[in-house]
This record gives C-alpha cells, sequence and structure tokens, in this order.
C-alpha cells in the first residue's frame, strides 16, 4: 500500500513540476526570412543565402570596413534600436522581468580574412552607449570566432553572475543601476566584438559577419496552484503511510 503511495505521488509531483517550472519558449525570433527585422549598427546588413546555415536559408550579412574606413562605422555592432521612436513597441526590449526572459542564443558566423570577433552581448536602460546617462553591462561571456570560420551557435544568459557593469563613450565609471533595474527596462540592446569586456564599444573590424535566428528565450514564472497542490498532495500521502 504503501509502495503504491509513494509511486502515485511521485507521479503526481512529475506532473506539478511541469507546471511548477513550465517549458522555456521563444519570445522573440528573428530569422530573417524577409527582411532585417529592425536589427542595424554601423554597417547595413542585408539578407543573403550566399554561404547559410542551410542552402537557401536566408540570413543577415554585414560587410563591415571593406573600404578601410574608420570611425564608428568600421565597428562590429548589431543592436537595436535603429530608431529610438519604437522603443515602446520593440519586442526586443522593453520589462524582461516581467516577460520572463532569461537567455538570448544565436547563429553566428565570421567571414573576415584577417579579424577574430570577440562576440558579447551588451544591455542597457539607455539605447546608446553615447548617452552619458544609464547603466551598461557586457557579458563575461564571450565566443572567439575564428577569421573565415564556420556557423556557430552560441548563447548567452541574462544573468548578473554572467554580466558587468561598464563604461559610456564619454566615461570610464560604470552607471550605478541594479542588473534588476537594468532589466526590467531594457533600451538597449547589442552585439559587439570587445577583447575585455570593459566597454559596450564594439571593437574595429574589416570583413563580413553573418547572424541567424536570433532567438530570445523564456521561462514562466512558477505556478502557485501547482506549488499548493504539490504541498497539500504531500502532507496527505505521508500521513496515510503513517497509518
Amino acid at each position: 500500500m504503501k509502495l503504491s503511495l509513494y509511486v502515485s505521488y511521485i507521479s503526481f509531483c512529475l506532473y506539478c513540476s511541469s507546471s511548477l517550472f513550465g517549458s522555456s519558449f521563444t519570445y522573440a525570433l528573428s530569422d530573417f526570412t524577409s527582411d532585417l527585422d529592425g536589427w542595424g549598427g554601423g554597417a547595413d546588413g542585408e539578407i543573403s543565402t550566399v554561404g547559410a546555415i542551410n542552402a537557401g536559408d536566408p540570413y543577415m550579412r554585414k560587410e563591415i570596413d571593406l573600404d578601410g574606413g574608420g570611425g564608428y562605422k568600421a565597428r562590429m555592432v548589431v543592436r537595436r534600436p535603429t530608431d529610438p521612436t519604437v522603443i515602446a513597441s520593440d519586442p526586443w526590449l522593453g520589462d524582461y522581468i516581467s516577460k520572463g526572459i532569461q537567455r538570448v542564443e544565436l547563429d553566428v558566423k565570421n567571414s573576415s580574412e584577417s579579424d577574430t570577433v570577440f562576440l558579447r552581448l551588451a544591455i542597457s536602460n539607455v539605447a546608446n552607449p553615447q548617452i552619458s546617462t544609464g547603466t551598461w553591462w557586457v557579458s563575461t561571456t564571450y565566443y572567439n570566432l575564428s577569421p573565415e570560420g564556420q556557423w556557430e551557435h552560441v548563447s548567452f544568459n541574462l544573468l548578473e553572475s554572467e554580466m558587468q557593469r561598464v563604461g559610456t563613450v564619454n566615461s570610464d565609471t560604470p552607471g550605478t543601476d541594479s542588473f534588476e533595474e537594468t532589466l526590467s527596462n531594457l533600451r538597449g540592446f547589442r552585439f559587439i566584438s570587445n577583447g575585455n569586456g570593459y566597454s559596450a564599444i564594439g571593437a574595429e573590424y574589416s570583413g563580413v559577419i553573418g547572424m541567424d535566428n536570433i532567438e530570445l528565450i523564456a521561462i514562466p514564472e512558477p505556478n502557485a496552484t501547482a506549488i499548493i497542490l504539490a504541498v497539500v498532495a504531500g502532507f496527505i500521502v505521508f500521513s496515510r503511510c503513517r497509518i
């Protein structure tokens, strides 16, 4: 009798756990099927299928500094927003905490003939690191993408333990907003190449970058009903086992 109760309880707990913790899901996805979907940066992008992950599959292709030009257009930056007037309606910005967003994934390829990409994620509660206010966070995790490389799938966790505050263009002093405050009002989101991770500014770069399947991964909040049911079931099972 006790064994059957234990089996039933374990089965019930497994059921509750799916409701309790939920399953991760894609909150936003840019697969570049027909357009650039709001992604910009220092260099213009285009939709291409040449050298795609799968034959005929479109992706975003950016040619950066191929003519040897200088300035910010020569830097490896892929960002949102490109138009500050659409921040409120951009699904890639806003309150990440209420949305349950915890991870960013994408496929990326460095086709430069000479330059390595040290790919990092940078986020902020202001749109651009040239703005003196707000706080920028840059991932301590980075991906070393060698020249003339292949497509790689990369992932960044949105955890304070895996990111650090950095300064702006005009100051080496980081902002003072907490990680939670920044995530609750995200207004700047960018992928950069930065070797030391001490800035949200991309390093100078010459070559071609390919990006595809950029994805925001969310995990639902725990289900309070499932928590209560699991606790009640536990009391019932163990009380019967003691009879």
